[in-house]
């Protein structure tokens, strides 16, 4: 064979093998009648043996040494134990470096394959030359380290052949000959730039995640968790820690709600996105609305592999949006019971028991109460009588003036009085009051006629803190209304 065929099959380049020649007269060729060298196939047994080597850690020049006086085929037992931990060398994933005094002793084919060299030219090329300058004192310190006896870990840049450079992990051992004398150091190397990079990725989104001012949690698809970040851990009061590997439905939706999360999590386990609102609790057993986005993450083939939801706080945005909601509701009634309250005035054959009875429906409506009362002062009487209610109430009915009542205390304010929460008041006498249960709150405002107030209207209801002083203008507004009323 011709020198370009040996070169193809040793993997040695064609100017590397007349430098053997040249130098080691290691290849004797013969020559072909047109002048041309010729190999045989011992010729490429010698090569593969000077490799196998060379592997070991011989120099070229005692690989050729041996292969020259003892033949290609002709290995001692230790020499042929050798060459198997050359072969088990050649055969790692990661690149194998020994440096011996600032010398390339010995490379793996994985490290020239990962620095852009053939093996001999890596052999070749001095060890400073593959760092940039400016990492040269931390090479040195490491060096130190190494002849110290001490097992090294770092990642550091690597200059390829093309120039290029990339981000290698170095695990780095010290080697000692029998005095105990420091000889070399092999290092194990790998290129980390893609895994750096993701890593680099990971934290950032990681970081975004945490900076997010909503709640992010992900799961697996079977429900258990697997990441919640800052903001997830204050809205719902427990930490990450207590949380990771336990099931999101039981631990995010309030009991009576589990049904719907349960649909939920079956969208988004079928692949489906999911927004919307579900009462939630938190760790101390408060609830609260959430709105929910949730997103089924899928794999290269389709398949479901993490669920992913954005959880916010909609409580108060909801109780701001009713309010709101309400606010307007009770500015239409006022507007359409006070034209209506006008008109009867203009038209005496129409009395005002209409307008009475839709403002007291309409302000029990409206406010959500449990019962509303119109109830009017009886001069000298030292009460209040009902003129109208909703529902309907016995007739009759009276209730002390003055402080020994609550609608007897709004006609001594002459103004409207809101009481949150019937167990702390101390202003009348909450006792005095038609309705069979013990008041929660209630809301009063003065009717005023042409000589001061000549009735009240209230609004009351069995729980506490049913009404604000925005539905106290209403009630107020209605008030007024009725007076208008009765004058005409």
């Amino acid at each position: 064979m011709r020198v370009g065929d040996l070169a193809r099959r040793t993997g040695v380049g064609v100017s590397t093998l007349r430098a053997w020649e040249n130098r080691y007269s290691f290849l004797k060729p013969v020559r072909s009648p047109a002048g041309h060298r010729l190999y045989d196939e011992a010729d490429v047994e010698r090569v593969h043996a000077v490799l196998r080597l060379v592997g070991e850690g011989l120099t070229l020049g005692g690989a050729i040494t041996r292969v020259a006086s003892t033949g290609a085929g002709a290995q001692p037992p230790r020499e042929a134990e050798a060459l198997l931990y050359a072969q088990i060398l050649q055969a790692v994933g990661q690149g194998v470096w020994v440096i011996g005094h600032t010398q390339t002793r010995f490379v793996n084919r994985r490290m020239a394959e990962i620095m852009g060299y053939s093996v001999e030219d890596l052999l070749a090329l001095p060890v400073l030359s593959i760092f940039d300058p400016q990492q040269l004192p931390a090479v040195k310190e490491r060096d130190e380290d190494a002849r110290a006896g001490k097992r090294l870990r770092f990642r550091t840049e690597l200059r390829r052949a093309d120039g290029s450079t990339f981000l290698a992990e170095v695990h780095s051992t010290p080697l000692f000959n029998q005095a105990g004398r420091y000889e070399a150091s092999v290092a194990l190397v790998s290129d980390v730039t893609v895994h750096h990079e993701a890593e680099t990725q990971t934290r950032l989104r990681a970081t975004v995640l945490e900076a997010i001012g909503e709640a992010v949690t992900a799961s697996t698809p079977d429900g258990t968790v697997i990441y919640v970040n800052a903001a997830a851990e204050q809205l719902f009061g427990w930490r990450a820690a207590d949380v990771m590997g336990r099931n999101g439905l039981e631990l995010i939706a309030a009991p009576d709600a589990h049904d719907e999360s349960q649909r939920i999590h079956d969208l988004l386990v079928g692949g489906t996105r999911y927004a919307g609102q579900i009462d939630m609790v938190r760790a101390d057993g408060t609830r609260f609305v959430g709105h929910a986005t949730s997103t089924p993450v899928l794999d290269e083939d389709g398949e479901v592999v993490a669920l992913v939801g954005v959880i916010t706080d909609r409580t108060e945005r909801n109780r701001q949006e009713h309010v709101l909601a309400t606010r307007e509701l009770q500015v239409e009634t006022l507007a359409l019971l006070g034209t209506q309250a006008l008109r009867q005035r203009g038209q005496p054959r129409v009395g005002p028991a209409l307008v009475l009875t839709e403002a007291v429906e309409a302000t029990r409506r409206v406010l959500v109460a449990d019962e509303v009362l119109l109830l009017e002062v009886v001069a000298g009487a030292g009460e209040l009588g009902v003129v109208a209610s909703s529902p309907l109430t016995e007739q009759g009915l009276a209730l002390p003036a003055g402080s020994r009542s609550f609608a007897g205390y709004v006609t001594l304010a002459r103004k409207a009085v809101v009481m949150a929460d019937g167990s702390r008041e101390r202003r009348f006498d909450i006792r005095a009051s038609p309705a069979p249960e013990p008041l929660g709150s209630a809301i009063g405002a003065p009717v005023f006629g042409p000589d001061g107030v000549v009735g009240v209207l209230t609004a009351t209801h069995r729980a506490a803190h049913q009404f604000d002083h925005g539905d106290a203008q209403f009630l107020q507004g209605m008030a007024n209304i009725i007076g208008t009323a009765l004058l005409g």
